[in-house]
């Protein structure tokens, strides 16, 4: 097969996956914008009255767009999971005339759309939930978006990797307790790298080999402004350095486990 009949392979085993998605992404941007909606509605209206900031809307959501792909992973690994597990079309997909790793680019192309979309979706919401809190002059729009694209990326390398770590539905609980949920409680939900790093300096440090804090100083520059934050280019170049080893990973834990070529 030439260079275009790969992609053309690879754009057909995303359109299917679409179609699939098709099913079940209203379900799944209600359950974003749920849990997007309530933690906004909390931090602004309801926190102010226990001595939260009321300005601490825009921060938070830097921290809610920068989550919204994470959360998600957890779903991913799950349907992958239960693939390989059940019907294993995967393995059918494996033997399609194209290189392996192509076939799981392909999957991981679909994942970085779908954790986008949902990314993207999010944006108007919050930004309506937080209006009065926007300074228009610090916001930079493109960053904004190119961060949700890296993020996205990352992710979808992600729950590649986390599918390629767990050998059954059992283990499932593993994925959550022990990295999607520490990603997120320590990447800077609530919290700054600098305003950790001024409290617990060695903590910080540590914190620096959680992707997830990347993640949120880059959407929180983009938000608010650079100053307090890591530096966004940094962040970003981090970000896909991470991605390209969880795919690396990923693919060679799968493809030790299918035994593909």
């Amino acid at each position: 097969m030439n260079t275009i009949s790969y992609i053309s392979l690879v754009k057909t085993l995303v359109q299917i996956d679409l179609l699939i998605l098709k099913q079940s992404l209203f379900d799944k941007l209600l359950n974003i914008t749920i849990w997007a909606v309530l933690s906004l509605v909390v931090t602004i209206y309801i926190m102010p009255f226990f001595g939260l900031s009321a300005d601490f809307g825009i921060f938070q959501l830097g921290g809610i767009l920068a989550a919204v792909g994470l959360f998600e992973v957890y779903n991913s690994t799950v349907e992958m999971v239960a693939d390989l597990e059940g019907d294993q079309i995967i393995n059918y997909t494996l033997t399609l005339p194209a290189p392996s790793w192509l076939i799981l680019l392909s999957r991981v192309l679909y994942y970085f759309i779908l954790y986008l979309t949902l990314a993207i979706l999010i944006v108007p919401i919050g930004m309506i939930l937080v209006w009065n809190q926007i300074d228009f002059s610090t916001m930079h729009m493109a960053l904004l978006v190119l961060t949700l694209c890296i993020q996205s990326i990352f992710y979808a390398a992600f729950a590649l990797w986390s599918s390629s770590m767990v050998t059954n539905m059992t283990q499932m609980g593993n994925i959550w307790s022990r990295f999607i949920f520490p990603m997120w409680f320590m990447g800077g939900f609530q919290f700054s790298w600098l305003s950790l790093y001024n409290a617990l300096p060695v903590v910080a440090i540590i914190n620096l080999i959680n992707p997830m804090i990347y993640i949120t100083e880059a959407v929180r520059t983009a938000l608010i402004g650079q100053n307090g934050y890591i530096n966004s280019a940094l962040c970003l170049l981090v970000i896909l350095l991470f991605s390209g080893i969880c795919f690396v990973a990923g693919f060679y834990n799968l493809k030790k486990r299918l035994d593909f070529i």
